[in-house]
């Protein structure tokens, strides 16, 4: 059995909920975007009935919000800062661990991304192709903070509003491939959810 397990994969595909099985067998659990929320909690102030995660949306902004890039780098310091701090966990433990990381857990230094590779199991959880359609709507209508890197470029005379579609199926498709890249094994996150394997299926699976 794996001791540290690291969840890597696109919003929503699934890493907290196989981590929430993992932490109620024994695996610590480390939440980089619960502890990323409650470092930038203080920056914005939620709606009634709004989650956290859709307020930091909005602090986060569009690609061409103004301030978006200095926004962008304050978000991947946290990410890299809480991410370290998991691994230095996981490290000094001989417990087993889960680090649940973000969906831009790409985007950090070379040498990050080689300590999680070293330290134990990196699974990635693909999302389907059919669903990021889907994503796209979500993203839209409910914002989370969304790291895009170099990947939002409008065409000359396009409107951004108008460019965000092509340019988030682009940035979906570099994620994919940088993941995948990550990985020591790769799981399709849709099939998981239609056929639930339970814990002991998912740990064969990636065993």
């Amino acid at each position: 059995m794996n001791d540290v397990l690291v969840l890597v994969g696109m919003s929503g595909v699934g890493k907290s909920f196989w981590a929430e099985r993992l932490k109620r067998v024994g695996y610590e659990r480390h939440d980089c975007d619960g502890s990323i929320g409650a470092r930038l909690g203080t920056l914005v102030e939620a709606a009634p009935n709004e989650a956290l995660v859709h307020a930091l949306g909005r602090w986060m902004g569009m690609p061409w919000s103004a301030g978006y890039a200095a926004r962008e780098a304050r978000y991947l310091a946290l990410e890299a800062a809480v991410t370290a701090e998991a691994l230095d966990a996981a490290s000094a433990s001989g417990a087993r661990h889960v680090i649940d990381t973000t969906g831009s857990v790409i985007y950090l230094d070379d040498a990050l991304l080689a300590r999680l590779r070293a330290i134990g199991r990196v699974v990635y959880l693909r999302t389907p192709d059919a669903r990021r359609e889907a994503m796209l709507k979500r993203y839209l209508e409910e914002p989370k903070p969304v790291v895009w890197g170099d990947a939002f470029r409008a065409r000359e005379g396009e409107r951004p509003e108008d460019a965000l579609p092509r340019c988030y199926a682009e940035l979906l498709a570099w994620r994919d491939a940088r993941y995948a890249t990550l990985a020591h094994v790769t799981l399709d996150g849709g099939e998981l959810e239609t056929n639930d394997p339970g814990l002991d299926g998912f740990l064969a699976r990636i065993a």
